[in-house]
């Protein structure tokens, strides 16, 4: 009786290494980038969301502004009111003034050249000056990023309609993430 155990042990015990020459190892569940999911120096996936204060040479907001981001228009116009940044931003961001929000935005950076990605932000209204400026996000940028951008539109002087200047203040960035 034992030895018919041992004998049915050991058919049991080819078999499944039969079946193991036979099926390999998948591997189907490794992700080419599972090692950006354990390890705390860097992210390719980034979700960003932009805040704009766009506003006439006043200071007050400019309403039915188109707004471009990366090169796409987007639905949406800046609005003829203020809202403000809540609690949940770095101290100096807080009560910060926007009359456009938008996002998320999902990029990659590995599909960027260099590992490093550029986004142009552009306003446009007619008659007034077209302005843009760029925010740059690569690995090292925390995986979810805001960004606050100033713009003051003045009326458009002696320049062709497609001319665009470049927004005297730089876009900021910064994350929640701690």
């Amino acid at each position: 009786m034992r030895r018919m155990a041992t004998v049915t042990a050991l058919i049991v015990l080819v078999a499944a290494a039969g079946m193991l020459v036979l099926t390999g190892c998948d591997s189907a569940w490794y992700e080419d980038d599972w090692d950006d999911d354990w390890r705390d120096d860097g992210s390719y996936n980034k979700t960003i969301y932009f805040y704009l204060n766009v506003a006439d040479a006043g200071g007050d907001p400019l309403p039915g502004v188109t707004v471009w981001i990366d090169g796409e228009q987007q639905e949406a116009r800046t609005d003829d009111e203020y809202e403000r940044l809540g609690q949940q931003f770095p101290p100096d961001w807080r009560g910060w003034r926007y009359n456009w929000d938008g996002g998320p935005f999902w990029v990659n950076v590995q599909d960027c050249p260099g590992g490093e990605c550029t986004f142009e932000i552009m306003v446009t209204r007619p008659g007034l000056q077209s302005q843009r400026s760029y925010v740059t996000f690569n690995r090292w940028d925390p995986r979810e990023i805001y960004v606050r951008q100033t713009f003051v539109m003045e009326p458009r002087v002696g320049v062709r309609s497609a001319e665009v200047i470049t927004a005297p203040q730089r876009a900021e960035k910064c994350s929640l993430e701690q």
